[in-house]
C-alpha cells in the first residue's frame, strides 16, 4: 500500500498567510514537563499540558489543518472539527483531543489539538532498514563510514540517535541509508509512525485522494522518498 505523510502546507493560495498564527496565548506553562513536546512520542500523554489559545493574521485562512510551529506534527495534528469527525473513521484504536479556541477577525473557532496514543510499531521495518555512521568534515560534506548500527525499534532509534548525534565536525554520528516500510495489507489507511526520523502521521493513497476530493485544506502531502532526500526508501 502507498503511504504518503500529512503536514501542513504553506502556500498562500492555500492558507492565505504563513505563517497563519500571529499570537498564541496559553493556559499553563508551555515549556514545563507535562507540555505537548515533552511527552507523547511513544505512548499516551499522561500529564496535562497547557493549552493554547490562537490568533490568526487576519489574511490568513482557517483551514481544515494549521501549524503552530511550538506542537509538533510530528506528533500531533491541530484540525477543526469537520476534518476530526472524517478522520474517526479511518484508524483503529485510541485517541485523545484538546480542544483549543482560534480567532479570526474577531470570530471564534473551535480546533482540536490531535493525537494518536499509540504509533504503528511495525511501520518500519527495521531488520531491513540500513542505519550507517556518517562524519561530518571541516569542509561540513558528509563522509560515509563503513560502520553500520543495528537498530532494533522506534525507542531504540531515538536512543541510538542519541548516542550518534549530529554535533560537531570529525565525530561520528547515525543517519538511515535504507528505510524499509512494511507495505500494510490489513487495510490500515492512517497511522502515526514514531521512527526518529520519518516520524507523523501517514495516509494511505486511498485516504489521501479522499481527502482532497472531500475538499479539506491547509494540508500536504509527502511522498516517502521526499521526506529525506539523502534516504532511500522501500516498500514491501
Amino acid at each position: 500500500m502507498k503511504y504518503y505523510r500529512i503536514t501542513y502546507s504553506y502556500e498562500k493560495k492555500e492558507v492565505g498567510h504563513y505563517p497563519q498564527v500571529q499570537k498564541i496565548t496559553w493556559e499553563g506553562r508551555p515549556y514545563d514537563d507535562g507540555a505537548f513536546g515533552t511527552q507523547g512520542l511513544f505512548s499516551s500523554v499522561h500529564k496535562n499540558p497547557a493549552i493554547p489559545t490562537l490568533d490568526f493574521y487576519k489574511s490568513a485562512k482557517t483551514t481544515s489543518l494549521i501549524e503552530m510551529g511550538i506542537i509538533s506534527d510530528s506528533v500531533y495534528l491541530i484540525i477543526n472539527e469537520p476534518f476530526l469527525e472524517f478522520i474517526k473513521s479511518y484508524f483503529v484504536g485510541t485517541f485523545q483531543t484538546w480542544k483549543i479556541l482560534a480567532k479570526h477577525k474577531e470570530i471564534n473557532y473551535d480546533y482540536y489539538i490531535f493525537f494518536l496514543d499509540n504509533p504503528k510499531s511495525d511501520f518500519i521495518n527495521y531488520e531491513k532498514s540500513v542505519f550507517r555512521l556518517y562524519t561530518k568534515g571541516n569542509d561540513r560534506k558528509w563522509v560515509k563510514l563503513d560502520e553500520t548500527v543495528k537498530v532494533i525499534t522506534d525507542e531504540d532509534c531515538m536512543e541510538k540517535h542519541r548516542q550518534y548525534p549530529l554535533i560537531g565536525n570529525n565525530k561520528p554520528f547515525l543517519e538511515p541509508e535504507k528505510i524499509v516500510v512494511n507495505g500494510d495489507k490489513t487495510n490500515v489507511h492512517f497511522l502515526r509512525c514514531a521512527c526518529s526520523r520519518m516520524a507523523g502521521y501517514y495516509v494511505s493513497e486511498k485516504l489521501k485522494n479522499e481527502i482532497e476530493k472531500l475538499g479539506f485544506t491547509g494540508m500536504r502531502f509527502q511522498e516517502l522518498n521526499e521526506i529525506n532526500n539523502f534516504v532511500e526508501v522501500e516498500i514491501i
